[in-house]
């Protein structure tokens, strides 16, 4: 029996009609959307129309819209941007204690730069409790990360198997909030 694929919040295949629609910028208008000469200009058209797109489908400006290449640099930006920011007066963050990596890294980076930052525990399946959050919010409280399902990662990821002749069991999965 073929291995069941259980992560497709870290990477799925293509769909076809993305595929379909990514095909000319990969092909023919590929140039760099940031730079300024000819190459630039179909690449950054398109950019500047998705990001009116997004920022329609979800009520915000289109300068709201930043797009990143993955979870890890987005979790970077948020959380970084929101420490660094530059009207910042608080410095409190909230974690689960099982999030990606690409959140609990920021968080111990901005350790070394005054943030303070509280990990809520988990129940047995991964599950944040919303009242360990809302204990855990101080006035100085300026993010929340944490997923109502966290990522289990790699400290207690399982694989999916499917014994022989039998329907398929799963004992753990892995997922991003990308």
């Amino acid at each position: 029996m073929p291995p069941i694929y259980l992560d497709y919040n870290a990477s799925t295949p293509v769909d076809p009609a993305v595929a379909a629609a990514m095909r000319p910028f990969l092909e023919q208008a590929f140039g760099n959307p940031s730079s300024g000469h000819w190459a630039s200009t179909p690449a950054k058209a398109a950019l500047e129309r998705a990001r009116g797109q997004v920022a329609a489908l979800i009520g915000a400006a289109p300068e709201e819209i930043v797009f990143a290449s993955g979870g890890s640099e987005a979790n970077n930006l948020a959380i970084k941007g929101t420490f660094f920011a530059p009207n910042r007066q608080r410095a409190h963050i909230i974690t689960s204690a099982i999030e990606h990596p690409a959140v609990l890294a920021p968080c111990r980076f901005l350790e070394r730069f005054g943030a303070s930052v509280t990990h809520v525990s988990v129940d047995r399946i991964g599950g944040v409790d919303p009242d360990d959050v809302r204990r855990a919010i101080t006035p100085q409280t300026t993010l929340i990360s944490a997923c109502p399902r966290s990522t289990l990662g790699r400290r207690s990821q399982e694989r999916c198997r499917s014994p022989p002749r039998a329907a398929p069991t799963c004992r753990g999965t892995q997922r991003t909030r990308r």
